[in-house]
């Protein structure tokens, strides 16, 4: 009776220990934890990395110009450190995340069949991308990048007010084209540190797209109105 007792008593099951990969525990790994450790440093550093990298692309290999224009590479360093990755930090992180919706970190952590179950958070989601889309760009984040295009092009505050006014309407409704669904995912599904480096990669992208597709006079053309600060480094496209 023992000996039908025992084999009948199922094995012992040996406890799973997670397996290392090298997306865990390499490199990319290491960047992800000093990520979330240092979220301002992290978004600061990659925005100005980005925006005064892609000047540099676009001055060196678009326009083919043998001297990089230090003056404007500064202007595009200065506003990817300021801005893109400073301002939008406080707005993303600080206010959004912290004042406004203490809850979206809570969701964001959740998996998808929870998420699509959790309707109060999916609101919270709709709010942080309406007040992005819809308030921060138009009221804020378009007046400041014409004056700093009119900084570039030695213009005048006031020319930077009149271009505001003439384009602001077609600068946001390609803006909420793009960033929208953009945005979405980033409010979605990304951790709080990582909002300002998902923007910072997916307008990167989008600027070389254009670049590629268009080429260099129809790149400005397009980009003047994508809605980001892609088209900020997008206007330095245009030949000389």
């Amino acid at each position: 009776f023992r000996a039908w007792r025992s084999a009948l008593n199922p094995l012992p099951v040996p406890a799973i220990r997670p397996i290392a990969t090298p997306m865990a525990s390499g490199i990319w790994g290491r960047v992800c934890a000093s990520a979330s450790r240092h979220p301002l440093a992290f978004g600061i550093g990659l925005s100005t990395v980005k925006t005064a990298g892609s000047d540099y692309v676009t001055q060196r290999y678009v326009e083919g110009r043998q001297e990089i224009d230090v003056r404007r590479n500064l202007v595009f360093f200065i506003w990817g450190f300021v801005y893109l990755g400073g301002v939008q930090y406080f707005i993303f992180n600080k206010v959004f995340a912290q004042k406004l919706f203490p809850t979206a970190a809570a969701f964001v952590e959740k998996p998808l069949r929870a998420k699509l179950a959790d309707g109060a958070g999916q609101l919270t989601v709709l709010k942080q991308v309406f007040l992005d889309q819809f308030v921060h760009h138009p009221i804020f984040f378009f007046p400041m990048f014409y004056q700093v295009k009119e900084l570039i092009e030695g213009g005048s505050v006031a020319a930077g007010w009149r271009k505001y006014r003439k384009n602001v309407v077609e600068d946001c409704q390609t803006l909420w084209c793009i960033w929208v669904p953009a945005q979405m995912i980033n409010m979605s599904f990304c951790p709080i540190w990582a909002r300002i480096p998902f923007v910072a990669v997916v307008s990167s992208g989008y600027t070389c797209l254009i670049s590629y597709m268009r080429g260099a006079q129809e790149t400005l053309d397009v980009s003047m109105h994508i809605g980001s600060d892609e088209a900020l480094v997008a206007q330095s496209v245009a030949p000389t």
